[in-house]
């Protein structure tokens, strides 16, 4: 056959693979508009929307609730106004009883270098600053104001906590801010604090305890 061309005879046979094979062109996938106006809207789709609805809504009031309470809790307050700060945190809803303690700054004098009567004194590091208070429990049981939980900030945010040994001779008058102050009873005293010779004190924290988170209040002026 080398150098011959080779004829088939008649037409070219084409062998069945079997079944037909049919071919559809490729249809894009439709996809529906869901109008609220319409009366043919699917009902899941619509419960759907609402949920999400009233979902949004609940979150934004919560916004606004919070940003309520962080506004109220960041307020600023005049210095050496009247300020309620809670007692004992209360244990449960039913043994929780109204008031807790009123708590006036009436005067903030520095500088001072000792406390205390002669041959006892107590010598600051620095200096005291010594805060004039009245406290009120506006409570209905006897109740201990504690002041090693009060706080003092100057105006580098530096905090410092009160002198205990000096809180005792400043408070030897009877009643004294130390001891338990009975219901719709008010008490002065003093709460002093051993603070840098440079410090210029800004602010003030005052709590009933040491487990309350307290309130924050600018303070007056400091007398030299």
């Amino acid at each position: 056959m080398d150098g011959q061309r080779v004829r088939f005879s008649g037409a070219p046979r084409i062998c069945s693979l079997g079944d037909t094979v049919t071919y559809t062109p490729h249809r894009a996938t439709t996809i529906r508009v869901i109008d609220p106006d319409d009366e043919g809207v699917d009902e899941w789709a619509l419960r759907w929307r609402t949920r999400v609805w009233v979902g949004g809504g609940i979150v934004a009031a919560l916004a606004l609730i919070t940003f309520g309470i962080w506004a109220v809790a960041t307020a600023d307050r005049p210095a050496g106004g009247p300020v309620v700060v809670r007692g004992l945190p209360a244990a449960d809803a039913a043994d929780t009883a109204p008031g807790g303690f009123a708590v006036r700054v009436k005067r903030v004098r520095c500088g001072v270098s000792a406390v205390g009567p002669d041959g006892w004194e107590q010598r600051a590091d620095g200096q005291f600053c010594l805060l004039d208070v009245r406290v009120t429990n506006n409570g209905v049981e006897p109740e201990l104001f504690d002041s090693s939980a009060q706080r003092v900030y100057d105006t580098t945010g530096a905090a410092y906590a009160v002198a205990a040994e000096a809180a005792v001779f400043l408070n030897d008058d009877s009643p004294t801010l130390l001891d338990e102050i009975r219901p719709r009873t008010s008490v002065n005293g003093v709460l002093p604090f051993d603070v840098p010779k440079d410090s210029q004190l800004s602010e003030v924290s005052l709590h009933g305890s040491m487990t309350t988170p307290g309130i924050r209040m600018s303070l007056p002026a400091a007398e030299q």
